[in-house]
């Protein structure tokens, strides 16, 4: 294999933290699968960005890349190019899966190819999971038939990532509870996967399931298992007007506080706060499914409606809904119709359609992201999409004197939340994460009598 290193054989920083949001950029080599050539283009590298999405299957980013050494002409870039990216923050350990972004990735487009003076050109490389690509180029035609914990991670095994594929990604798939029969009438394995997410549930009937990849690998899990995942602490707790110093009162300095940095909110903004329109048109506040059954020949009809007084089977963030039972809706404000072949499989396999839990997830799943949030903190690669993270935010009121931490909290913001997309920004020598947060949920009375 011809490798072409340049200069480029070491990371930008050392292994020890020096400060919130350090990082080092160790490896990010870029390999020809027709050639075998192999460029470590490290320090070339103006910025990387690395993309999760808690509603997607797959990761992606770019890479910004300025070099007067025509890599574009030697490789040359044909569509059969692949990134290794391995980025760690100091301090962390190097050889856990959480704490490294890790991995392989297909380049699939080149972008904003600009020339520069003294012949240096700048161009931005687009990539994506591998399994994208393999997922672009595999239908299966297959009946299957089981249980959907079962067949969730043979799909996975044998068509997404392949038996031929080295160093595939671990998937983790939670307890389904029911079964189910189908037929893939040439779907990719992702179309597979997203149907059967429709019709699973877990040990405790909630419809929730997900799919979607992050760093630990790939994940079939329902967001009230994500919910509760956290209740023995969140992964970080992110603070507004927080102080990232300490004051030394003896000699008048200040010393850096490290943890107290990571904390830091640099930006912040709250995108959508329970949007009733929005809301009521999708679903999210009740909806009905009118349907007839072509085996037994009659027409049914269900309603959905969610109860602000959360069913115990389900698992939310926080303990009080973001509605309460004076909201002005029904369940008829979105209306459906559909068509059940109860039986189609036999005595064994009665109803395989999603019929009977289709409202209560679509409710579910909106309500999950009705409260989104978007801030901009320092940078650890140990953040990852399905993380529990803890937001404490403050009034914009003054302060009265005397008044209590309780009392200064703006527990409309604060409380506990879900990642849902985070977009990890790394430059020479600062790494900053971009995150999407989403809550279900409220503190409610609750904030008063000493919550966590």
């Amino acid at each position: 294999m011809f490798e072409f290193l340049g200069s480029a054989s070491r990371g930008f920083s050392s292994d020890k933290l020096r400060y919130a949001g350090d990082v080092n950029v160790n490896r990010i080599n870029i390999t020809s699968l027709s050639s075998g050539k192999v460029f470590n283009v490290t320090n070339q590298l103006l910025t990387i960005q690395i993309y999760e999405d808690l509603f997607a299957p797959f990761m992606s980013g770019s890479l910004i890349i300025r070099e007067s050494l025509d890599f574009i002409g030697y490789f040359p870039f044909i569509g059969q190019e692949v990134v290794d990216i391995r980025i760690f923050t100091p301090g962390f350990d190097k050889s856990s899966p959480a704490d490294v972004i890790n991995g392989r990735f297909y380049i699939y487009k080149i972008s904003d190819r600009e020339k520069l003076a003294d012949r240096n050109v700048v161009y931005q490389l687009h990539f994506i999971s591998i399994e994208a690509v393999t997922d672009l180029n595999t239908k299966i035609s297959k009946a299957f038939a089981g249980n959907i914990r079962s067949l969730v991670p043979s799909i996975v095994d044998t068509w997404l990532q392949g038996p031929g594929q080295a160093n595939k990604k671990p998937m983790k798939c939670t307890l389904v509870a029911n079964k189910t029969k189908y037929v893939s009438n040439f779907w990719s394995p992702i179309k597979n996967i997203n149907y059967l997410a429709e019709r699973a549930l877990d040990s405790k009937g909630n419809p929730t399931y997900i799919f979607f990849e992050n760093r630990y690998g790939f994940n079939f899990i329902s967001l009230d298992e994500l919910n509760v995942n956290g209740n023995n602490g969140p992964k970080q707790i992110f603070i507004t007007n927080t102080v990232q110093d300490e004051i030394n009162e003896e000699s008048g300095g200040s010393s850096r506080n490290i943890s107290k940095q990571f904390q830091a909110i640099k930006e912040f903004e709250l995108v959508s706060n329970q949007n009733y329109m929005d809301n009521v048109l999708s679903g999210a506040y009740g909806s009905t499914i009118m349907f007839f059954d072509i085996t037994k020949k009659k027409f049914k009809r269900i309603s959905y409606k969610p109860n602000p007084q959360f069913n115990p089977s389900e698992t939310h963030l926080n303990p009080e809904a973001l509605f309460t039972s004076s909201l002005i809706a029904t369940n008829k404000g979105v209306l459906f119709n559909d068509v059940l072949h109860s039986k189609m499989f036999g005595d064994e396999w009665d109803d395989v359609t999603s019929i009977t839990m289709r409202l209560e997830r679509m409710s579910r799943l909106k309500l999950a992201e009705s409260f989104k949030l978007n801030i901009v903190v320092p940078g650890r690669t140990d953040y990852t999409v399905g993380d529990k993270v803890r937001v404490k935010s403050y009034k914009s009121a003054p302060v009265k004197k005397g008044d209590s931490d309780t009392n200064s909290t703006d527990w409309v913001i604060s409380g506990h939340y879900l990642i849902a997309t985070i977009n990890h920004v790394i430059d020479r020598e600062h790494h900053e994460c971009h995150i999407q947060l989403i809550k279900d949920s409220h503190h409610g009375v609750h904030a008063r009598q000493g919550y966590n």
